[in-house]
């Protein structure tokens, strides 16, 4: 094993492929960094000197009652839990990684061996000690949690055991190599909770304030849909090495609101009822981005681009000239006017902010009589209605997704109209995240509303995974890639297919704004653009 030592205030040459992961994360960071402003809270407030105390008010959209950051995956519901749960690493905003719960690792030639060392002085609110066998618990409840926690166990692989030579040593052996797994480690995702909660049983866990982590906040008020309450943690002092503040939290709490109309959010915004909030209306966002006593992030989160992924096995969809045929139907210029002014053009099946993005605007083009020709190829005529049909089935299609999307709907709303121009029917709209979660395991959907947050070629896996032979073995190359510049090859070979085969029909690079007003100040992001909050503030009248 070749080794990878880190420390607060020293970092040592990784071994090589480390260093390949590091490089490319880097790479991403540049790409931030050279975006447009608003990347840093404040703005213009009055004051870049932390204010101790105050209520920091947060909106998140599509929220329910669980407070598990290895279930509630969107980027919007994460920003808050960021706050409850530590991580083995921190993944900085340029890229590279940063001591946090682990001073050290050593990553393996082939990636499938990493070892953490761990601090000694972390404890979980409820008292419990962080230690090897702790970081064990955490992790092993994912795995046997199996598909209730399908993105955890997909982040982390073909997980052979882990072990715990030491109390400050853990160990992941994987049966398969994973050079992405140290990004996966600093997510929210995989989060670290205290042994009480990784002993509850699933349910339990999303049941009110059941999730112990040994973060800054403490979760210590549940509203059930409505929200919940964060309460700084006063012994805290563990925070990543790139966080300023090292003792506990700036704010006395964290509220969170789950206000699903995104209006009235925006409004709560404006009058000062909200600090922070995440996504808002394409008037709203094109506001906050042209006023000056509101920041708003102009930057697409580092993921895959957001449209429609298909579902290859409903009739019609399992034809590729069907699927192409949609995609070239779709124009998308007319898509953004009716999007705010800071959303931008998809260039590829990575959102340009993505370290494995690759310019492929050649491949999402508009060709209407393209499309009606293919749609002709393949034996759908139109019929008396304007719908084409064939064999007595009608080109009909569903688009499903949760109430977060609502804000999207006047852009789907264009689409459904493209569409049935070329005699194709769209039905869309919002599901409760229950309800969306049983159709997208039944498979009782057309498409769905895809996006994904992580900078990572295995944010497209996650959605594209099993549909292809030659894809999933690109998706596995990767994986196993230790070079920067063979696995944006890749990458983009994934990307590729994707779009080629028009598994997935790109709309634009969503903003998926963080508005917050300009006495809220985000001075410490992580590369998933999520704040820690450990170093946030507000001014205080």
């Amino acid at each position: 094993m070749k080794r990878h030592p880190h420390d607060a205030t020293r970092r040592a040459r990784p071994p090589r492929r480390a260093t390949a992961a590091l490089i490319l994360l880097t790479s991403a960071g540049l790409v931030l960094s050279g975006c447009a402003a608003g990347a840093t809270g404040g703005g213009g407030s009055a004051s870049d000197t932390p204010v101790k105390g105050g209520v920091l008010k947060y909106r998140a959209a599509g929220g329910g009652k669980s407070i598990d950051p290895a279930t509630t995956t969107g980027y919007g519901l994460a920003v808050p839990l960021r706050g409850l749960v530590d991580s083995l690493v921190f993944n900085n905003e340029d890229g590279t990684f940063a001591p946090w719960l682990a001073t050290r690792w050593e990553v393996n030639d082939n990636a499938t061996r990493y070892s953490f060392t761990l601090r000694q002085d972390v404890t979980f609110s409820n008292g419990e000690k962080l230690d090897a066998a702790a970081v064990k618990a955490s992790y092993q409840a994912l795995r046997d949690g199996g598909a209730k926690y399908a993105v955890a166990n997909q982040w982390i692989g073909a997980l052979r055991e882990i072990t715990t030579p030491s109390q400050d040593t853990v160990v992941f052996d994987l049966a398969k190599p994973n050079s992405s797994f140290l990004q996966a480690a600093s997510s929210t995702v995989l989060g670290i909770v205290a042994p009480a909660t990784a002993a509850l049983p699933f349910e339990k866990r999303q049941e009110g304030l059941g999730i112990i982590g040994s973060g800054p906040f403490v979760a210590t008020e549940s509203r059930g849909e409505e929200g919940y309450t964060l309460t700084r943690r006063e012994d805290y002092a563990w925070p990543p090495a790139p966080a300023k503040n090292r003792g506990a939290a700036h704010l006395d709490k964290v509220e969170v609101h789950h206000i699903q109309d995104n209006s009235i959010a925006a409004a709560e915004l404006r009058s000062g009822g909200l600090d922070l909030l995440h996504n808002t209306e394409p008037a709203d966002k094109t506001e906050f981005a042209a006023g000056s006593g509101i920041t708003i992030r102009r930057q697409p989160l580092p993921g895959s681009a957001l449209g429609f992924a298909a579902n290859t096995k409903v009739p019609g969809l399992d034809d590729v000239r069907v699927r192409r045929a949609l995609s070239l139907a779709v124009d998308r210029a007319a898509v953004l006017k009716r999007a705010s002014s800071i959303d931008i053009p998809p260039k590829g099946a990575y959102t340009a902010s993505n370290p494995y993005f690759a310019d492929q605007s050649d491949k999402i083009r508009t060709d209407v009589g393209e499309a009606k020709r293919l749609l002709d190829e393949a034996g759908w005529r139109p019929g008396a209605d304007g719908v084409r049909a064939k064999g007595g089935a009608r080109l009909a299609f569903t688009l499903v997704y949760s109430p977060s999307t609502i804000s999207h709907e006047p852009n789907i709303a264009v689409v459904q109209s493209q569409w049935k121009d070329i005699g194709v029917e769209l039905k869309f709209g919002s599901l409760t995240q229950a309800e969306l979660n049983q159709r997208l395991q039944s498979g009782d959907y057309s498409f769905s509303w895809s996006s994904g947050t992580r900078p990572d070629a295995d944010v497209l896996r996650s959605t594209y995974g099993g549909l292809d032979q030659d894809l999933d073995r690109i998706f596995g190359e990767v994986l196993a890639e230790p070079d920067i510049a063979e696995r944006k090859a890749l990458a983009a070979q994934a990307s590729a297919i994707v779009l080629d085969q028009a598994y997935y029909i790109p709309l634009y690079d969503f903003i998926q704004p963080l508005a917050y007003r300009n006495s809220t100040h985000l001075p410490l992001l992580e590369a998933t653009h999520i704040p820690w909050l450990g170093d946030a503030w507000i001014d205080q009248p």
